[in-house]
């Protein structure tokens, strides 16, 4: 059973899906390999990652969404180094972000941080063309 913490990283994944497959995508475009880059998904108002979301999106207007009615979403494609944050600030995550553990063919992976804690999910590398 789910947490509510994991239910809600499971939402901001459903909803940001596509879009990680897509930046995971142009990751392999510009020849980064699957060990080499993670996809990442943050909910900017997750006081736990505002740190990583200030570093990663220096004066971003995250207001700006929202007044919309939006929730503010950081995502992105950022270098392995992070594994090695994000593995500090949550143990559970370490062995899945080690270096050496092998990402099946056609597979990245998407790290999302949110309700205070980080899920890994494998994703496909999709070109945003594919659906069209």
């Amino acid at each position: 059973m789910l947490t509510e913490s994991e239910k809600e990283r499971q939402v901001l994944f459903e909803i940001n899906k596509e879009r990680l497959e897509q930046l995971a995508f142009r990751a392999e475009s510009k020849g980064l390999y699957p060990d080499e880059y993670l996809v990442i998904c943050i909910d900017v108002d997750d006081p736990t990652w505002s740190f990583v979301v200030d570093a990663l999106m220096p004066n971003e207007d995250w207001q700006a969404i929202r007044d919309q009615g939006l929730k503010p979403v950081s995502r992105g494609i950022v270098y392995s180094e992070i594994r090695e944050l994000l593995a500090r600030t949550v143990p559970d995550v370490a062995s899945i972000l080690q270096d050496g553990n092998e990402i099946p063919f056609g597979k990245a992976l998407a790290a999302v941080l949110g309700g205070g804690g980080v899920t890994i999910y494998p994703i496909d590398i999709i070109s945003p063309f594919e659906n069209n």
